[in-house]
């Protein structure tokens, strides 16, 4: 094995504990009842597990419109608790009579699609081991305090490495979801910097975060969420004409990128340097900050520890509790055209009682933004491989056994599309071994640390040294996880055979 001096140790395997090397035993962390425990060793298992995904078919028929909106005070106080009397509510002139306005209620607290786009370039490293461990602490956190949240990741360097094709749903009021929880937790576990051939860095100085931006306006956004993409990245960007680097057409223009943001009403809240297109005008247009209407945060402070991932999360949570939702139906109020795309129709929110206040719209978002369209056939489980035979599809919680395949691109199409607001779940099983292998981080913070004092055993094999891998978090942490070489097919420690992974680890 390899000895470190003493620091912290996290395993992407499930408990965080503490060790000394003048200590006798470990302080282990359980997460459930987040209390520590002493102990000499410990042991835990973890399943090949299924990986579950839910749909909502949507109501095609009636063009439904949300607008999320905040009520400001000139000294920049946001106003709540103001109630519908307080409102009227114009659509190109014409009064709407019915519709609903909701603050700090359930319905806007649980509609929280965020996106964390992320630069993996080799230089990120350090980044990268203190964001997993913010991310996990925040799922962990949002689902305790009920709110609703659902994340998905996208990484990137020259071009996007891992892209958002399905959003993993945290919702307190859900007991089922807990396993997307899990599987997230997995996911941000295995989130690491590339280096050497690995790297995405490319031989260009800038890297490539507006294309990322574009493909997270893409993301499967739930209809009525607030839509925020966390942006981080140490450099600037790549753009066309005049720094498109060795990426070429790659490397977007900047019309691209403001448009993919008016189309997905995303907020971006970025950690960047400071830089035109950031946080400052970009040849006569806003940063993609003020642009999207998000927050700006500056990476040195991040790095320095001035900020951290909870403050940008923070900011995003009371964005969300200081935000009125408007909801109203074309087709349930006279005198309004359905049919016209939602460009063409000029939405006012007004305050009445002699309020004085600013309304800024932060966004405007309809079921049918350019008209009517068929019932969707075809969902998106995962961007990796699928044992086929491992699939399982219910609808409003009935089995559904034919008039279904799997495409070539990982999607479940149905020979006849699913019926207006059912329920879609699917579970599946990854055919590659590291994928199919749920993971969660362990976390040891110590001032020294000897691995040659402990012995790790998986499945009851004594791990080797090229099997486990450490890296610091910018707090001075390791984390320990399984390298690649531990997951392959080869599978050297009956992974597969064994239905999961028994991980055990002692005092020598």
């Amino acid at each position: 094995m390899f000895s470190i001096n003493c620091k912290i140790l996290v395993l992407g395997i499930g408990l965080v504990f503490f060790a000394s090397c003048n200590k006798t035993h470990f302080q282990l962390l359980d997460q459930d009842s987040q209390k520590f425990q002493s102990v000499d060793s410990f042991e835990k298992t973890f399943k090949i597990d299924s990986s579950i995904v839910s749909f909502e078919q949507p109501q095609l028929e009636s063009n439904e419109t949300q607008a999320a909106f905040q009520v400001t005070l000139a000294d920049g106080t946001n106003v709540p608790d103001l109630k519908v009397t307080d409102f009227t509510i114009l659509e190109n002139g014409q009064p709407i009579s019915d519709f609903k306005i909701q603050s700090n209620s359930a319905t806007v607290k649980q509609s929280v699609d965020i996106v964390f786009a992320v630069d993996v370039t080799g230089s990120m490293s350090r980044t990268i081991e203190s964001a997993k461990t913010r991310l996990i602490n925040f799922v962990q956190k949002s689902r305790l305090n009920g709110t609703r949240s659902r994340m998905c990741l996208i990484t990137f360097g020259d071009y996007t490495v891992k892209n958002c094709d399905r959003f993993y749903d945290n919702n307190p009021d859900d007991p089922s979801t807990i396993s997307q929880v899990n599987e997230l937790i997995s996911e941000i576990s295995k989130l690491k910097a590339l280096t050497g051939s690995s790297d995405p860095g490319g031989s260009d100085l800038n890297e490539n975060p507006m294309r990322a931006l574009i493909d997270a306006a893409k993301a499967p956004w739930n209809e009525i969420s607030q839509r925020f993409v966390i942006l981080i990245t140490d450099d600037g960007f790549l753009y066309s004409p005049g720094n498109s680097g060795s990426v070429g057409a790659l490397a977007p223009k900047y019309n691209e990128i403001t448009e993919a943001i008016d189309k997905s009403q995303i907020k971006v809240f970025a950690a960047t340097p400071s830089l035109a297109g950031y946080n400052k005008p970009f040849k006569g247009q806003p940063g993609v900050v003020d642009y999207s209407k998000g927050e700006w945060f500056n990476f040195k402070d991040l790095i320095s520890g001035k900020i951290t991932l909870d403050t940008i999360l923070n900011r995003i949570l009371i964005r969300v509790q200081t935000t009125y939702l408007l909801q109203y139906t074309l087709d349930e109020n006279s005198g309004l055209d359905s049919t016209l795309p939602l460009k063409k129709r000029k939405i006012e929110v007004l305050l009445q009682n002699g309020i004085h206040a600013n309304l800024n719209i932060l966004s405007l978002q309809s079921n049918l933004p350019d008209g009517r369209k068929p019932y969707q056939k075809k969902f998106k489980l995962a961007d990796k491989n699928i044992k086929k035979e491992s699939i399982k599809v219910t609808i409003d919680g009935n089995r559904v056994n034919s008039g279904i395949q799997l495409t070539a691109d990982n999607e479940i199409e149905f020979e006849k599309a699913p019926k207006a607001k059912s329920k879609i779940v699917i579970s599946f099983i990854y055919s590659d071994l590291k994928d199919s292998l749920q993971l969660s981080p362990i976390v040891i913070k110590q001032t020294d640390f000897n691995m040659d004092s402990v012995v790790i055993l998986l499945n009851g094999i004594e791990a080797l040294k090229k099997d486990i891998e450490l890296t610091q978090s910018l707090e001075g942490y390791l984390t320990l996880q399984l390298a690649n070489s531990a997951l392959t097919e080869a599978d050297p420690y009956g992974i597969r055979a064994s239905g999961g992974l028994t991980v055990r680890v002692s005092k020598k």
